[in-house]
């Protein structure tokens, strides 16, 4: 089974981890662990603010918090995005301004000053599938305008423009430990001041404010995520066969897993779940997947130049932009046939990625958010056009060999 989701970072040692974190619930809430893990990031971004949350939308929520930024406001971020990164913005009573992405599925400066208006406060960053955006010409604009600029490195934890880590450029940056991110603790997410911002020493004293108040999730919550890697062990050999998407139904209807966006998300609500602290069970998790962090996007890397070698001068397929520092967390390419592909890899046994065949992805989210279609035109062809290949460490070189062949077949 090749799959682009379902925990695709879990190895046998994190299996062990989760193991062992289930079989000690005195350490679930309170522990060591997440100073570990707040401490490995202040030295890796030599940062020393830095905030360990249950979820990447919990950090963006601090940091649009510890700026202040409230009804009124405007908050620019781009379309060919999660629902998470605009939905954060109206939750704190800020509207979101979306502007259309360029080739590099990032934003595109050439359009972004003309989005700026007199009640902009913030800019938003996406480096889109780990392909850095071009965060030096946006930092200028934000300088030159007074904007706060925010990095989102959701995608992008390991990657670098110029030779510089993405999170380190703007005046603040949030970093996400999802399920299928850079490295995964099931859930989980982290905040980060910049204190060479101008606007650092107030924001910090907020921050510090405002995460002092917060809460541990449930034992139920931290349980539903522990099991989460635990349980894929069992689902994902017998995907492709019926009874692992029975099993994964069950533990879902029954709540004993979480789903990666919440019923009321979609409905345009805040769940009461946002913000919360980070528990050192899912910080146990993530301590193991930091130890293999160069490991695991060295394997990005060199599967994305293999794709780049198996789709060369390949017709009716456009392959993503190869710009230095990249690390391909997912490696995406434009197709007119994203549908037939995806349903004959399923009949392979394997699993495509959809991240986003929607301009704000999941389906039925732009009206929630007030995104208009027509808005970011070549985003939304975007949107229709695109199609994610695993480079996973689950996925091997013979792995891209067969992907590749399969959509070389059905792209023409």
């Amino acid at each position: 089974m090749i799959a682009i989701g379902l925990s695709p970072n879990t190895e046998k040692d994190d299996i062990l981890q989760a193991l062992k974190a289930l079989l000690q619930p005195w350490k679930w809430k309170k522990g060591d662990a997440v100073y570990q893990v707040e401490n490995w990031f202040r030295t890796y971004l030599n940062n020393n603010h830095v905030v360990a949350v249950n979820s990447g939308r919990s950090a963006m929520y601090l940091i649009l918090k510890s700026f202040s930024i409230h009804g009124g406001d405007e908050v620019i971020v781009q379309a060919f995005t999660c629902l998470a990164v605009p939905e954060v913005v109206s939750w704190c009573g800020a509207k979101p301004v979306f502007i259309d992405i360029d080739e590099t599925l990032n934003m595109d400066t050439k359009l972004l000053e003309r989005a700026i208006s007199a009640k902009t406060r913030a800019i938003i960053v996406q480096h889109t599938f780990g392909v850095p955006a071009n965060i030096e010409m946006i930092k200028k604009i934000a300088q030159k305008h007074n904007i706060i600029l925010i990095e989102d490195c959701a995608h992008g934890l390991g990657a670098e423009f110029k030779g510089q880590k993405v999170g380190t450029w703007g005046d603040a940056a949030f970093f996400s430990f999802g399920r299928d991110k850079v490295i995964s603790s099931v859930f989980g997410g982290l905040a980060i001041l910049n204190s060479n911002s101008k606007y650092f020493k107030i924001a910090s004293a907020k921050m510090d404010e405002l995460s002092q108040k917060l809460n541990y999730p449930s034992m139920f919550w931290i349980i539903q995520q522990i099991l989460h890697p635990l349980s894929f062990e069992f689902i994902l050999p017998l995907y492709n066969l019926i009874i692992g998407k029975i099993i994964l139904h069950l533990l879902q209807k029954f709540k004993l897993l979480s789903f990666p966006i919440y019923r009321e998300e979609k409905k345009g609500l805040k769940p009461e779940i946002f913000p919360k602290l980070y528990p050192s069970a899912l910080a146990i998790l993530l301590l193991n997947q930091l130890k293999k962090i160069e490991r695991l996007n060295n394997h990005r890397q060199e599967l994305a130049k293999q794709y780049f070698q198996e789709f060369n001068n390949k017709k009716n397929i456009v392959l993503p932009q190869n710009i230095p520092g990249s690390i391909f967390l997912r490696f995406n390419i434009l197709t007119d046939n994203v549908s037939e592909i995806k349903t004959e890899a399923k009949r392979s046994g394997i699993l495509l990625g959809n991240w986003y065949h929607d301009v704000i992805d999941p389906e039925g989210s732009q009206n929630i958010v007030g995104y208009k279609l027509g808005d970011c035109p070549y985003a939304e062809k975007m949107a229709r056009q695109s199609l994610n290949l695993p480079t996973n460490i689950r996925t091997d070189k013979n792995d891209i060999s067969k992907i590749a062949k399969l959509i070389y077949e059905h792209s023409n």
